[in-house]
C-alpha cells in the first residue's frame, strides 16, 4: 500500500494470482497481543528494517490462496510501526487521580473526552479504509457469492475499534468512494463481555486478583488461564470460569520466547499504557455500552451521512474460550432476540460459532479462523 496512516500495515499478502473476485480482510489485533513487527538490523548502514516478524495472525497468511482472500495486517496505535499517541491524543484518556473521585461532573467529562477519543480513532479507521479503496486493487463485492470487497474485523479487544467505527460511521462526512460500496463484512472476532458493555457475573474470576496465587507466579497463571482450553455448559451458571482443560494445552504455553517476543507488546497494555487506560475506564464509566448499541441498531435518518446499513455484521464466537468471550455471546444472543421481538432496527447480524476452538483460535486453527471470518458457514467445524 502506497499511502500513509497513523495505522500501521505490517502485512499486505497481495491479490491472489489469477484472480478478479477475491476478498479483502483487514485485522485489527487485540490487547498487547497485536499483528507483528519488523526486526532492525543495526550492523547494515543504513539500517535494515526489512526482516518482517508477523505476529498474531501469521498463520493465516499462508492460506491466502488457497481462500481467494487478500489479507492486510493492521497495528493499532501505540503498536510497533504505527503513529504513537500524541500528547493531546493521550490527554483525552483519564489519568489515574480519576480513579478515587466521585465527583460527577469530572466523571462526565472524563467520559465525553473517552467518546471523543474513540470516535477520533473510528476516523482514522474510517480513512483508512477510503485510503485501501483509492490505492485501487478492491475487486467490488458479491454477496450472493461471498466473493470480493472488504470483510473487516477485530479481535478480542480490537472489537471495541469496530464498535466505535459502525457507532460512528454516520457522523463521518461523505466522500467520493463510498465504503458501502466496498465493505462486506465487519466481524467481531470473539470478542470479551467488557468491551461490549455487557456486565459482570455475580462470581467473576481472573488470576492476576487470586489470592491463593502467589503474585509472582500470577502473570503466568493469567497467561495459561486466558489461552486455554474450556468445557462450558449452554446456560450462564455452566460457563468454567477458572480451570482449563488439560489438553489441548493453552495456546501461549506452547509459543517459544521467539514467538513472544514477535508478537508481544507490553507497553500499550501495561499500567498507565494507552490500552490499559482504555480498558479500565472505559469498564469503569460505561465507554462500550453506547459503542455496542451504536454498532448494532441502525442509527436514525437525522445522523445522515453513510451508515453502511447493508453491511453485514458477524459475531464469531468460540466454543472453547475463556468465559469472558462465551459470557459476551450469552449476553449478545439475549439482547438480539428480545430487540427482535421488539422490532428495533437492527443491522443484519449473523452469530457464527467455531467448535473446539479457543480464543486463540488463529493461531491454533488458522484454518478454522478464516473459514469464520470469510466462510459462509453458521458453525465451523
Amino acid at each position: 500500500m502506497s499511502f500513509e496512516s497513523p495505522f500501521h500495515v505490517l502485512k499486505d499478502s497481495g491479490a491472489p494470482t489469477n484472480s478478479a473476485n477475491y476478498t479483502t480482510l483487514i485485522l485489527l489485533h487485540g490487547y498487547s497481543w497485536h499483528s507483528g513487527q519488523y526486526a532492525v538490523n543495526l550492523a547494515t548502514t543504513p539500517p535494515n528494517f526489512n526482516d518482517l516478524y508477523a505476529g498474531i495472525f501469521s498463520k493465516l497468511i499462508p492460506l491466502a490462496g488457497k481462500y481467494n482472500v487478500r489479507i492486510v495486517l493492521v497495528n493499532r496505535r501505540d503498536y510497533p510501526g504505527s503513529k504513537p499517541l500524541t500528547e493531546a491524543e493521550r490527554a483525552l484518556l483519564p489519568s489515574s487521580s480519576l480513579e478515587t473521585t466521585n465527583d460527577a461532573t469530572q466523571l462526565e467529562i472524563a467520559l465525553k473526552n473517552m467518546e471523543t477519543f474513540m470516535r477520533d480513532r473510528a476516523r482514522e479507521l474510517y480513512d483508512f479504509l477510503v485510503q485501501v479503496v483509492r490505492d485501487g486493487n478492491t475487486p467490488a463485492p458479491d454477496t450472493e457469492n461471498n466473493t470480493g470487497g472488504i470483510v473487516l474485523a477485530g479481535w478480542s479487544f480490537g472489537t471495541g475499534l469496530i464498535t466505535a467505527f459502525l457507532a460512528n460511521v454516520a457522523s463521518f462526512p461523505t466522500t467520493d468512494i463510498k465504503l458501502g460500496d466496498y465493505i462486506r463484512r465487519v466481524v467481531f472476532l470473539d470478542p470479551p463481555h467488557h468491551v461490549l458493555g455487557y456486565p459482570l457475573p455475580d462470581d467473576p474470576y481472573n488470576p492476576l486478583f487470586d489470592p491463593a496465587i502467589p503474585p509472582e507466579e500470577r502473570e503466568r497463571a493469567f497467561t495459561n488461564w486466558v489461552s486455554g482450553y474450556y468445557a462450558h455448559g449452554n446456560t450462564p451458571d455452566a460457563l468454567e470460569r477458572k480451570t482449563p482443560l488439560q489438553d489441548p494445552p493453552p495456546t501461549l504455553s506452547t509459543l517459544t520466547p521467539e514467538d513472544i517476543a514477535r508478537t508481544l507488546s507490553l507497553g500499550p497494555g501495561a499500567p498507565g499504557g494507552s490500552d490499559a487506560l482504555l480498558l479500565h475506564f472505559g469498564i469503569k464509566l460505561g465507554l462500550y455500552e453506547p459503542l455496542r448499541k451504536g454498532a448494532l441498531y441502525l442509527p436514525t435518518a437525522d445522523q445522515g451521512g453513510n451508515a453502511l446499513q447493508n453491511v453485514e455484521v458477524r459475531y464469531v464466537s468460540c466454543e472453547r474460550s475463556v468465559w469472558e468471550m462465551p459470557w459476551g455471546t450469552l449476553h449478545l444472543e439475549r439482547e438480539l432476540e428480545e430487540a427482535r421481538a421488539k422490532g428495533l432496527p437492527l443491522r443484519n447480524i449473523r452469530l457464527v460459532f467455531v467448535r473446539d476452538a479457543n480464543h486463540f483460535v488463529q493461531w491454533d486453527k488458522p484454518e478454522h479462523a478464516l473459514r469464520a471470518l470469510i466462510g459462509n458457514e453458521d458453525v465451523v467445524q
